[in-house]
Protein backbone atom coordinates (compact mmCIF):
# COMPACT_ATOMS: atom_id res chain seq x y z
CA UNK A 1 0.00 0.00 0.00
CA UNK A 2 2.85 2.38 0.84
CA UNK A 3 4.42 1.81 -2.61
CA UNK A 4 1.11 2.53 -4.30
CA UNK A 5 0.73 5.74 -2.29
CA UNK A 6 4.27 6.89 -3.26
CA UNK A 7 3.57 6.06 -6.89
CA UNK A 8 0.39 8.16 -6.84
CA UNK A 9 2.23 11.10 -5.27
CA UNK A 10 5.05 10.82 -7.80
CA UNK A 11 2.62 10.72 -10.73
CA UNK A 12 0.76 13.72 -9.31
CA UNK A 13 3.97 15.75 -9.00
CA UNK A 14 5.10 14.88 -12.52
CA UNK A 15 1.70 15.58 -14.08
CA UNK A 16 1.37 18.94 -12.28
CA UNK A 17 4.70 20.20 -13.58
CA UNK A 18 3.95 22.78 -16.28
CA UNK A 19 7.13 22.83 -18.30
CA UNK A 20 6.38 23.11 -21.98
CA UNK A 21 9.11 22.07 -24.36
CA UNK A 22 9.16 23.79 -27.73
CA UNK A 23 9.38 21.68 -30.80
CA UNK A 24 12.32 22.11 -33.15
CA UNK A 25 9.99 23.75 -35.68
CA UNK A 26 8.69 26.25 -33.12
CA UNK A 27 12.27 27.15 -32.20
CA UNK A 28 13.20 27.66 -35.87
CA UNK A 29 10.13 29.81 -36.47
CA UNK A 30 10.98 32.04 -33.49
CA UNK A 31 14.62 32.24 -34.63
CA UNK A 32 13.58 33.21 -38.17
CA UNK A 33 11.14 35.82 -36.91
CA UNK A 34 13.94 37.41 -34.88
CA UNK A 35 16.43 37.25 -37.78
CA UNK A 36 14.13 38.96 -40.28
CA UNK A 37 13.02 41.54 -37.74
CA UNK A 38 16.65 42.50 -37.09
CA UNK A 39 17.56 42.37 -40.77
CA UNK A 40 14.65 44.55 -41.86
CA UNK A 41 15.09 47.05 -39.01
CA UNK A 42 18.76 47.43 -39.98
CA UNK A 43 17.81 48.03 -43.64
CA UNK A 44 14.99 50.43 -42.81
CA UNK A 45 17.19 52.55 -40.52
CA UNK A 46 20.21 52.52 -42.84
CA UNK A 47 22.38 50.46 -40.46
CA UNK A 48 24.10 48.56 -43.26
CA UNK A 49 26.87 47.17 -41.04
CA UNK A 50 24.20 45.37 -39.01
CA UNK A 51 22.30 44.44 -42.18
CA UNK A 52 25.44 42.91 -43.68
CA UNK A 53 26.07 40.90 -40.50
CA UNK A 54 22.67 39.18 -40.93
CA UNK A 55 23.19 38.03 -44.54
CA UNK A 56 25.07 35.09 -46.03
CA UNK A 57 28.12 35.43 -48.28
CA UNK A 58 26.02 34.40 -51.30
CA UNK A 59 23.12 36.73 -50.44
CA UNK A 60 20.84 37.93 -53.24
CA UNK A 61 18.07 40.52 -53.37
CA UNK A 62 15.54 40.13 -56.17
CA UNK A 63 13.14 42.89 -57.15
CA UNK A 64 10.27 41.24 -59.02
CA UNK A 65 8.33 42.98 -61.74
CA UNK A 66 8.76 44.67 -65.07
CA UNK A 67 10.65 47.79 -64.00
CA UNK A 68 13.95 48.76 -65.55
CA UNK A 69 15.51 48.14 -62.12
CA UNK A 70 13.85 44.72 -61.64
CA UNK A 71 16.40 41.96 -61.29
CA UNK A 72 18.66 40.14 -58.87
CA UNK A 73 21.40 41.93 -56.95
CA UNK A 74 24.23 40.90 -54.67
CA UNK A 75 24.87 42.97 -51.53
CA UNK A 76 27.02 45.67 -53.19
CA UNK A 77 24.63 45.99 -56.13
CA UNK A 78 21.72 46.29 -53.69
CA UNK A 79 23.40 49.24 -51.99
CA UNK A 80 23.77 50.99 -55.35
CA UNK A 81 20.15 50.26 -56.31
CA UNK A 82 18.94 51.51 -52.92
CA UNK A 83 20.85 54.75 -53.54
CA UNK A 84 19.17 55.14 -56.92
CA UNK A 85 15.77 54.51 -55.32
CA UNK A 86 16.47 57.12 -52.62
CA UNK A 87 17.34 59.68 -55.29
CA UNK A 88 13.76 59.44 -56.58
CA UNK A 89 12.36 60.43 -53.18
CA UNK A 90 12.12 63.87 -51.63
CA UNK A 91 12.55 62.98 -47.95
CA UNK A 92 13.56 59.33 -47.83
CA UNK A 93 11.45 56.22 -47.39
CA UNK A 94 9.91 54.66 -44.31
CA UNK A 95 8.66 51.09 -44.35
CA UNK A 96 6.14 50.03 -41.74
CA UNK A 97 5.91 46.35 -40.85
CA UNK A 98 2.27 45.31 -40.98
CA UNK A 99 2.83 41.60 -40.45
CA UNK A 100 5.57 38.99 -40.20
CA UNK A 101 4.79 35.38 -41.03
CA UNK A 102 7.60 32.97 -40.24
CA UNK A 103 8.16 29.34 -41.14
CA UNK A 104 11.01 26.90 -40.67
CA UNK A 105 12.95 28.00 -43.79
CA UNK A 106 12.20 31.71 -43.87
CA UNK A 107 9.69 34.45 -43.37
CA UNK A 108 7.47 36.94 -45.15
CA UNK A 109 7.20 40.58 -44.14
CA UNK A 110 4.18 42.58 -45.28
CA UNK A 111 5.10 46.27 -45.48
CA UNK A 112 3.42 49.57 -46.16
CA UNK A 113 5.75 52.29 -47.33
CA UNK A 114 5.55 56.02 -46.77
CA UNK A 115 7.39 58.43 -49.04
CA UNK A 116 7.09 61.51 -51.18
CA UNK A 117 8.23 60.73 -54.70
CA UNK A 118 9.46 63.26 -57.20
CA UNK A 119 5.95 63.15 -58.71
CA UNK A 120 3.86 63.04 -55.55
CA UNK A 121 2.85 60.71 -52.76
CA UNK A 122 4.44 57.27 -53.04
CA UNK A 123 2.84 54.98 -50.46
CA UNK A 124 3.42 51.57 -51.95
CA UNK A 125 2.75 48.15 -50.40
CA UNK A 126 5.46 45.50 -50.34
CA UNK A 127 6.02 41.84 -49.65
CA UNK A 128 9.54 40.75 -48.71
CA UNK A 129 10.03 37.00 -48.97
CA UNK A 130 13.02 35.84 -46.91
CA UNK A 131 15.02 32.61 -47.23
CA UNK A 132 17.21 31.75 -44.24
CA UNK A 133 20.00 29.19 -44.35
CA UNK A 134 20.96 26.60 -41.72
CA UNK A 135 23.49 29.01 -40.17
CA UNK A 136 20.72 31.51 -39.46
CA UNK A 137 21.77 33.96 -42.16
CA UNK A 138 19.48 35.57 -44.72
CA UNK A 139 20.40 34.00 -48.05
CA UNK A 140 17.86 35.84 -50.18
CA UNK A 141 15.12 38.44 -50.14
CA UNK A 142 12.57 38.71 -52.92
CA UNK A 143 10.57 41.94 -53.04
CA UNK A 144 7.15 42.35 -54.60
CA UNK A 145 5.57 45.80 -55.06
CA UNK A 146 3.20 47.72 -57.33
CA UNK A 147 5.12 48.45 -60.52
CA UNK A 148 2.35 50.81 -61.66
CA UNK A 149 2.57 53.06 -58.61
CA UNK A 150 6.37 53.07 -58.86
CA UNK A 151 6.32 54.15 -62.51
CA UNK A 152 3.68 56.83 -61.98
CA UNK A 153 4.98 58.43 -58.78
CA UNK A 154 8.72 58.00 -59.24
CA UNK A 155 9.18 58.09 -63.01
CA UNK A 156 6.25 60.42 -63.77
CA UNK A 157 4.78 58.17 -66.45
CA UNK A 158 1.03 58.21 -66.98
CA UNK A 159 -0.78 54.92 -66.87
CA UNK A 160 -3.39 54.39 -69.60
CA UNK A 161 -6.74 52.77 -69.01
CA UNK A 162 -9.63 53.20 -66.69
CA UNK A 163 -9.47 52.33 -63.04
CA UNK A 164 -11.58 49.30 -62.17
CA UNK A 165 -13.86 49.65 -59.20
CA UNK A 166 -14.09 46.49 -57.11
CA UNK A 167 -17.45 45.55 -55.58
Amino acid sequence: MEKCFLLIILISIISCEQTTLKSENETLIERNNSIVSNNYEAYNTGNFDLFESTISDDFTFTLRGELDISGTYNYEELLNAAGTFQSLLKNGWKGNVDKIISGINGSVIVLSGEAEGVNGEYNNDYIWLYSINEEGKVSSITEYLSDLLFVKQLYGQEICGEKKIMD
